[in-house]
């Protein structure tokens, strides 16, 4: 018998060993390659697509002098989609290959309703999609291959919600030798909610200062990330830049009037997912020595289509973003316990596939 050279999924996208990359509603296509040195048989060669979001971590509980570890754990498939390009289900027949390469073209329409949530990668979860093929020969192990691809929200900021102004205002009073001095005042406002990675923040903030202290005045973005499972929630936050001001003494007031804060290369917001969140804040405050700060949490979300750009599409997500998915092909989940529970059929309209060898 023959021996199979190479199994591979070829992305009609893939270009340079770069991760594909496609929106919902849009065709993941390309062709399933069987590379063969001598002539082989052939019971069935199947294809599968997955996209799900997974979440998983550990805690430690303790009860007494005993103590365990439980896992939380949660998922959520958004499509599963399944096709027989050789064989046929319940079918022992065989297909013989002669030595060569053989192509089998597929294409695969994404969810357009509800829209898919971006590919994510998190320190506990991720939202991942990708293609297994599988060829399976009569009496021999099942070769098989996996690859991913990646999917991408096109967030428009041009939205009238995030084209909207945010405005925040508090104020505080510390103590001094047991006394109370005067309020300390912080008002900011921003333009709008919504930005793209590399634009600047403009930040307009008034501050007065009727304590008996100096307080600086800073701004910083953060990204929080929040998983789900279980009932509890697993959340971690990560600064993402910030700027200082000038102090402001006693007694004085100061103002910022389109303090620029610019934003680094980072991920969009993440949407569309339940049990994960991605999210953005622009914090403004005030460092109060001897004291908390007093501090304004103006959320914004960042988008990938930018400001008066309706007909842009978003670029190429792990250009822009300068993210790399392809350490996900090895850990990639098939569900919580790592086993997979497809149900093979043919009656899956998401693939169109054809016969014909070039």
């Amino acid at each position: 018998m023959g021996k199979v050279k190479s199994l591979t999924i070829l992305y009609d996208r893939a270009v340079d060993n770069i991760v594909p990359t496609y929106t919902s509603g849009e065709w993941v296509s390309g062709q399933i390659v069987v590379e063969v040195n001598a002539q082989i048989e052939v019971k069935a060669l199947k294809i599968h697509a997955k996209g799900q979001a997974y979440v998983h971590w550990t805690e430690r509980h303790k009860s007494g002098s005993n103590s365990n570890t439980r896992h939380y754990s949660q998922q959520i498939r958004y499509f599963k989609h399944k096709y027989l390009l050789i064989g046929a289900d319940g079918s022992e027949q065989v297909t013989v290959l002669p030595p060569g390469r053989h192509a089998y073209p597929f294409s695969l329409v994404l969810p357009q309703t509800p829209p898919l949530p971006a590919t994510f990668k998190g320190a506990h979860g991720n939202v991942s999609y990708w293609m297994t093929a599988k060829l399976h020969r009569p009496w021999k192990i099942r070769i098989k291959v996996k690859e991913i691809f990646t999917v991408y929200d096109q967030i428009d900021i041009n939205s009238p919600l995030l084209l909207s102004p945010r405005v925040a205002t508090d104020e505080k009073t510390v103590c001094c030798c047991c006394c109370a001095s005067g309020p300390i005042t912080l008002s900011a406002k921003i333009e709008r909610q919504g930005f793209t990675s590399g634009e600047s923040i403009r930040i307009f903030a008034e501050i007065e200062n009727h304590s008996s202290r100096k307080v600086v005045p800073a701004a910083s973005i953060y990204k929080t990330q929040t998983f789900h499972a279980g009932g509890k929630k697993k959340r971690s936050t990560e600064l993402v830049t910030k700027l200082k001001g000038e102090p402001v003494l006693a007694g004085r007031t100061d103002s910022w009037n389109g303090m620029e804060l610019k934003i680094p290369p980072v991920p969009p917001t993440l949407m569309n997912c339940s049990i994960i969140q991605m999210e953005y804040s622009l914090m403004v405050y005030l460092e109060i020595s001897s004291s908390l700060n007093l501090t304004l949490d103006l959320p914004i979300v960042i988008g990938t289509i930018p400001l008066h750009s309706f007909s842009s599409e978003a670029t190429n997500f792990n250009t822009q973003y300068g993210m790399n998915y392809n350490s996900l092909n090895d850990t990639l989940p098939e569900g919580p316990q790592g086993k997979s529970d497809l149900l093979f059929t043919n009656q899956n309209l998401g693939f169109q596939t054809s016969d014909k060898k070039p």
